[in-house]
């Protein structure tokens, strides 16, 4: 994902490009807090749900789960 802030035509305002999205703040130290967090949020660890995870939120289990005995 590429993330830019660049400043708007009008005299005080800030945009954030998320690839082909855009977030308007008035402020450049909104703009830099919020891609601040988002970079952490999409930096932050991301585990894969365990099997009895997925079957408490109704998805089915994968064979590769499946316990062999």
């Amino acid at each position: 994902m590429n993330i830019d802030i660049s400043a708007t035509a009008a005299p005080h305002g800030w945009i954030v490009s998320l690839d082909d999205w855009q977030v308007s703040f008035d402020h450049l130290e909104d703009a830099r807090a919020f891609v601040s967090r988002l970079r952490a949020r999409i930096d932050a660890p991301h585990p894969w749900p365990q099997a009895s995870e997925r079957q408490e939120a109704g998805q089915p289990a994968r064979a590769a789960d499946a316990v062999v005995g």
